[in-house]
């Protein structure tokens, strides 16, 4: 039943389409909505009945942003004005302002009414609703206590934030920085505590089914059921559901229940299990509330059915479990609850196949062989099959950045994501490809669009927000990239490569408290496990106070076997030696590895590089020389086929400096500098003028970075030793920099 109480949305004209979006998502779920979109073209009439809804409408909610703070004179002033005036007659505590900022206005900066700043205020990053707000203003306007607030308040504002962050500051002011290498994407254990400060009232974890069918080659088949239920419900938008990285380490697990959703941050767990014979199929499920282990729902489809009504029961699932949960469903999540991808079994069967086989993370040309051809067959025997096309578009597209960098392979995974969006324009899995691949393209401001698309209209996806937080982390806009990534990790706590992105981040901007908690728990929850992870915990140290003695320790306990045929124990002794300053442990461990060196476990860009270095700096650039050539020779052969690769152009610059080609380096550099350069490259051209020997432009440089929480930049400390900054460190500008405790504290 639609509230018959009424929001009023106040904004600037450059504000209409945040204004729409809240909007429409309010009158989704029956809120009764009054906003002006006659583009204000004014008359008497029209300024009565605005006068006239300002003074009956139950919510005001002001849109806050640049906009409104650029313009000093405009209607929607005058608008602010009448909504603060009401409130004078209004007794104390009562409910009616409800000021919405959209971007990074701060409220003790913005220019509102006295009235608004004593008001709750919440952040909408660009105007996209989610179910926490929407549930807000429901419940204010029904004078009832939120149901989902309850467990998620709404967003602090950015002025609590700070307070709320202030005590940290003095315990963060630490020598820090980032650790050197990067850390390959996998999965493992996350402290739910961190990654959801409460537990949603309407949350839920979709463990694994049970596999019952006779046929072991089945499992492929149950994997498949289990995930596109769990997508299916990630469509209502009023729960929150926990991805498929998080759960599938659950399969098989002795642990209880209550444990499992304390560990994913849940109240609910759904299980099930699915036996099939043939095109027949049986699927049940049951619905768990994990806080007193008591069964809530349960379904059993114990009559066969045919395959091809597979996903008449995900819709019937998921609609079932909303209405247990008293979860509402928008129009638009019920029209995409009741689509059928494909009607054709065996392009089904294919595409489940290809999906599964596409998750091996073994990026060699084995793997591509084996999967592209399961998508290829999946869109020939259903060519209007959009999943699949997206599928065969993302094996592309990794295949372009891994094994075939050419333009035939990047033209295949353009020609698979448009015929994917031709049948399925609005899907927001085909929508999540399409910005992965102007991702790899570096068409960054089209693929956010595409992942704010996702967002509005999945709310679910880890990935999104994982996407517009890296994103939004390298435009500068890092408190809002702090947000996307903390959500991410909500959604998927059990992601090692969303943690990784969180702890990054935090690494970067000098939060070194919050990221040793974070460590230690992960570490906690699930053991050391990784060996990349236990050194990312045992090399922090050094990273905040030049302490080697937990990095020392991991590296003497590695077996020597390991150091010359493990490319695990051989990256990280490597690295460690580099950031330490190591250069003969460097290049000892270079000639033990042999054909299995491996320095970078990501981007392999410095393995000929480092140990390049490393000769330099032991007075040795006989012995470097060679090794430089064949990285140049490397670089050229790849900006040939990807001219554009802003990495290989920063490679290829550093590399002509360490050989002594000045005349090249400086062509080089100044041609990168021409063009738009962000934070980031400003690191590289700080180390390619530092070896080229321009101390003054590299230390210019190094001291601009040190203002800004770069991915890929080092602590004071590691400035003070890595074999990287070697050709300045000692200068007396250099070491002031390095010693200024501000390039130490927390950058906010």
């Amino acid at each position: 039943m639609k509230l018959t109480k009424a929001v009023f949305i106040s904004y600037a004209r450059e504000d209409l389409a945040a204004a729409r979006r809240i909007a429409d998502a309010l009158a989704a779920f029956d809120v009764q909505v009054w906003v002006d979109e006659s583009e204000l073209q004014g008359g008497e009439a029209w300024d009565d009945n605005i006068r006239a809804q300002i003074k009956t409408c139950a919510l005001f909610v002001p849109i806050i942003s640049a906009n409104t703070q650029a313009r000093r004179e405009a209607y929607f002033r005058l608008e602010w004005k009448l909504a603060e005036e009401r409130t004078h007659l209004m007794a104390a505590g009562t409910s009616f302002l409800l000021p919405i900022a959209i971007d990074d206005v701060l409220e003790d900066e913005a220019l509102v009414p006295a009235s608004f700043l004593r008001a709750q205020w919440m952040r909408l990053s660009r105007g996209v609703p989610n179910t926490n707000f929407v549930d807000h203003v429901r419940a204010l306007l029904s004078e009832q206590p939120p149901t989902r607030t309850r467990a998620a308040p709404p967003a602090l504002s950015t002025r609590q934030m700070r307070r709320r962050w202030a005590w940290v500051a003095g315990a963060l002011a630490l020598i820090g920085g980032i650790v050197l290498f990067a850390r390959r994407t996998g999965s493992g254990p996350a402290d739910s505590t961190l990654a959801s400060a409460t537990v949603p009232e309407k949350s839920i974890a979709v463990l694994p089914f049970v596999n019952l069918s006779s046929a072991s080659e089945n499992a492929f088949f149950t994997d498949g059921i289990h995930e596109d239920i769990l997508t299916t419900l990630a469509n209502v938008s009023a729960l929150k559901v926990i991805s498929r990285t998080s759960v599938v380490q659950y399969r098989d697990t002795q642990k209880p229940l209550r444990q499992i959703a304390a560990e994913l941050g849940v109240r609910y767990v759904l299980e099930g299990s699915v036996q099939r014979a043939g095109n027949k199929v049986r699927v049940t499920a049951q619905l768990i509330d994990a806080r007193s282990d008591t069964h809530i729902w349960a379904s059993k489809y114990d009559e066969e059915f045919e395959l091809t009504d597979e996903f008449t029961i995900q819709s019937a699932l998921a609609t079932e479990i909303a209405v247990a949960l008293n979860a509402q469903i928008a129009p638009q999540e019920q029209t995409r609850l009741a689509s059928r991808p494909t009607a054709n079994v065996a392009a089904y069967d294919l595409y489940l196949k290809g999906r599964e086989q596409s998750r091996v993370e073994d990026n060699s040309r084995d793997w591509l062989a084996k999967t592209e051809p399961l998508f290829a067959k999946a869109v020939e025997l259903d060519p209007s099959f959009a999943l699949a096309w997206a599928e065969l578009a993302s094996v592309h597209l990794k295949a372009y950045n891994t094994l075939d960098h050419s333009a035939a392979r990047l033209a295949q995974s353009k020609e698979c994501i448009d015929t994917a969006v031709r049948f399925a324009p609005e899907d927001p899995r085909v929508i999540m490809e399409l910005g992965e691949y102007f991702v790899a393209t570096n068409d960054l401001k089209t693929a956010k669009s595409c992942f704010e698309r996702v967002v509005q209209a999945f709310p679910n996806s880890s990935d999104a927000f994982a996407g517009l937080g890296a994103i939004d982390r390298r435009d500068g806009h890092i408190e809002q990239a702090l947000a996307e990534v903390r959500q991410a990790v909500s959604l998927d706590p059990r992601s090692r490569s969303a943690e990784q992105q969180l702890e990054g981040l935090l690494l970067s901007l000098r939060r070194y408290g919050e990221l040793m908690e974070r460590q230690k728990l992960w570490v906690d929850l699930g053991g050391p496990g990784d060996l990349l992870v236990q050194a990312s915990v045992a090399m922090l140290p050094f990273t905040i106070n030049g302490s080697k003695d937990a990095g020392d320790a991991l590296i003497a306990g590695l077996p020597p076997a390991a150091l010359r045929t493990d490319h695990d124990a051989i990256i990280v002794a490597a690295n460690w030696a580099f950031i330490t300053g190591n250069a003969p442990a460097l290049v000892q461990l270079w000639t033990n590895a042999g054909p299995n060196w491996r320095f970078s476990p990501v981007f392999e860009r410095l393995d000929l590089l480092s140990v390049a270095m490393a000769f330099m700096k032991l007075g040795q650039p006989e012995r470097a020389r060679p090794l430089l050539l064949k990285n140049r020779d490397l670089l050229v052969a790849a900006l040939a086929v990807q001219p554009e690769n802003t990495v290989k152009q920063d490679d290829l610059a550093l590399t002509e400096a360490i050989l002594g080609e000045k005349e090249v380096a400086r062509k080089q550099l100044a041609k990168i500098e021409e063009s738009a350069i962000g934070a980031e490259r400003q690191v590289d051209l700080a180390c390619a003028y530092a070896w080229l020997g321009d101390k003054d432009r590299a230390i210019a440089l190094v001291a601009r970075a040190l203002k800004h929480p770069l991915p890929s930049f080092d602590s004071v400390g590691i400035l003070r030793s890595s074999i990287n900054w070697w050709p300045i460190q000692g200068d007396p500008g250099f070491e002031a920099l390095v010693n200024d405790p501000k390039n130490s504290a927390p950058l906010f």
